[in-house]
């Protein structure tokens, strides 16, 4: 750990530093320090005497409580924004979801299609094949009345032959074999008919059996495709209920857009308000501090007594927060979080609360005139905890707060600005004035 042990005085107008050693130096700091803290002291409540009091709202304690009531508005309105953030990334995050959802439904329904539309080409080709069926039936019918009335015709003579054709029939016969021979004739063309009829018979019930086999298969597609519409419906439905969603998680976004503006308004507004109770609050004591032309100081300490090293120079470089290339106006001190910070010197606190700027909680102490006859005053920001109390004088080495990571913070440690005069318009390198 790397600590402070020396201290910068000024001599002869010129800065130097001084080790902690020797009595006489010390003794003579020691009577200094007592003197101007004695003196402070004094002036500190002259000064605050001095503050007319008849008006309870300019006072430095009333300003405070609204200080007070202020960040308790901007913490709220903070949360708010943080809560309307998380509500639009879940909506996003269930939107994306669904929306992949309805991907895997629209290629289900499809493919869906794709299978209906097969049932119904089959369905309509089992139509076909229906009607192509039911005419060969009908051919077939056709056919059996036809032949039926050739057997008709041939029952009928040969019923002619038995009632009075028989004596001209042999009367025509030469011989018994011709007899013979017709008569097997007969018979074999009455066998023919009679199996051509059964045939036709036969192949129409085979033609009705494939009909009914036709339809059996026709009904099974119709059932099939009845359940491939029932869960294409049921797929429709699910993807309208989907899309219903996506429309709900669309809506809580643009309320949650909304309400992160609003809240995004109100922090802003607060931020003015803070602004301008600090401003009010920083006149009482820059006047009171102004009237003391005894407030003095002889040099600065290190405001850590302890630290792990130097994380950021003064100088120009690249936030590592915004990405931005701009002056980084101070010394950051990188240290465990809640490492004690001590007043680099004896002063009024004129800022002890949170900035808008980035600081974090953060505190500015106005320090008066050095030997050298300028003003200084220090910054100590993204403090974990503010001690000190705006509006009240601090010594040398009082504990003013702990190292922390508010505001645009990286990580623990204290970001130290010296300035010449009361506003960062003076800011100077620390490193000239602090012991490191």
């Amino acid at each position: 750990m790397t600590g402070c042990d020396n201290v910068l005085t000024t001599k002869g107008g010129t800065l130097v530093k001084t080790a902690k050693h020797g009595k006489r130096i010390r003794l003579k700091e020691r009577l200094l320090r007592t003197v101007s803290l004695l003196t402070a002291a004094f002036c500190l409540m002259t000064a605050l005497s001095a503050v007319p009091q008849a008006s309870s709202a300019t006072s430095v304690s009333d300003l405070q409580k609204q200080l007070e009531q202020i960040q308790s508005s901007m913490a709220q309105h903070r949360q708010e924004l943080a809560d309307a953030k998380k509500r639009e990334s879940a909506a996003a995050a269930l939107e994306e979801e669904l929306r992949q959802q309805v991907t895997v439904i629209q290629s289900q329904i499809s493919v869906l299609k794709g299978e209906i539309a097969q049932v119904q080409n089959a369905i309509g080709q089992k139509e076909q094949e229906i009607i192509a069926k039911q005419a060969e039936i009908d051919q077939k019918e056709i056919d059996i009345d036809n032949q039926w009335a050739d057997f008709k015709t041939f029952m009928g003579a040969m019923q002619e032959l038995r009632e009075g054709g028989s004596v001209a029939m042999l009367s025509a016969v030469t011989d018994l074999y011709q007899l013979l021979t017709f008569s097997e004739m007969m018979q074999d063309i009455s066998v023919k008919e009679t199996q051509m009829l059964d045939d036709l018979e036969a192949a129409k019930l085979d033609l009705e059996n494939d009909y009914k086999q036709l339809e059996t298969e026709k009904a099974a597609l119709e059932t099939q495709k009845a359940n491939l519409d029932a869960k294409n419906y049921q797929m429709q439905a699910k993807q309208s209920e989907l899309n219903a969603s996506i429309s709900q998680a669309q809506l809580t976004q643009d309320e949650a857009a909304a309400a992160q503006k609003e809240a995004q308004e109100a922090i802003e507004s607060d931020e003015m308000d803070y602004e301008a109770v600090q401003q009010q609050i920083q006149s009482i004591i820059s006047s009171a501090a102004a009237s003391q032309s005894q407030l003095s100081f002889t040099g600065f300490i290190c405001p850590l007594k302890t630290y792990s090293r130097i994380s950021s120079e003064y100088g120009y470089r690249t936030n590592p927060v915004t990405g931005v290339y701009k002056l980084h106006g101070g010394i950051d001190f990188a240290a465990p979080g809640g490492t004690p910070i001590y007043a680099a010197a004896g002063g009024y606190v004129s800022v002890a609360g949170w900035s808008t700027g980035g600081y974090g909680n953060y505190v500015v102490i106005y320090h008066g005139t050095m030997s050298d006859g300028k003003a200084y005053s220090t910054l100590y920001g993204h403090m974990s905890r503010i001690a000190a109390k705006q509006g009240t004088y601090v010594s040398q080495g009082e504990v003013i707060g702990y190292v922390g990571s508010t505001g645009n913070s990286t990580g623990n440690h204290l970001h130290l600005e010296v300035w010449q005069g009361k506003t960062n318009a003076g800011r100077v390198n620390p490193r000239s004035y602090i012991p490191i």
